[in-house]
């Protein structure tokens, strides 16, 4: 396992995900909106749809696939109705990004990219407040060594992006 940050390393038992969670999503977020607002206008010209097309393959693709490995982790730990909801938002979010890129990088298409982007910040948004909910309260005593990992990935993110 790779080192943990220093903080993580003094985990008191008492001590859950929510703090980690809301200062990942808070990063995420405004990251994702810094890259995404352009585009969520009909008027961005087709290089600002591009780099945007860029930037969610690239970053945020990682990003998301981190936030869906915790998920995973946490399964155990949530409601089945609970679970099942993170899961179903979580994999509508990978169909928007699929048709941003699909259709980001055409010409003439601002206004589908428009409409989707939107679509895609509010889910996020949603998401990442439903994850907040559901799993922030998880002791960080109680994750499997799986977890903790991913956890760790969420926090290299939340530190080089912060």
């Amino acid at each position: 396992m790779t080192a943990a940050p220093e903080y993580f390393a003094k985990v008191r038992a008492d001590e859950t995900l929510a703090p980690t969670l809301r200062a990942v999503h808070e990063i995420w977020l405004r990251e994702s909106d810094r890259f995404l607002s352009p585009v969520a206008t009909k008027e961005a010209p087709f290089w600002t749809r591009w780099t945007t097309v860029r930037y969610l393959s690239d970053q945020f693709m990682a990003q998301y696939r981190r936030e869906c490995a915790l998920l995973v982790e946490l399964h155990s730990f949530l409601p089945l109705d609970v679970a099942e909801r993170l899961t179903l938002d979580g994999q509508r979010i990978a169909r928007l990004l699929a048709e941003l890129d699909r259709v980001g990088r055409r010409r003439c298409s601002g206004h589908t990219v428009s409409v989707v982007t939107q679509t895609l910040l509010h889910l996020l948004r949603a998401w990442c407040a439903d994850v907040e909910v559901a799993a922030g309260p998880i002791p960080l005593d109680l994750l499997t060594p799986e977890g903790r990992e991913s956890l760790l990935e969420l926090e290299r993110y939340a530190s080089i992006h912060a």
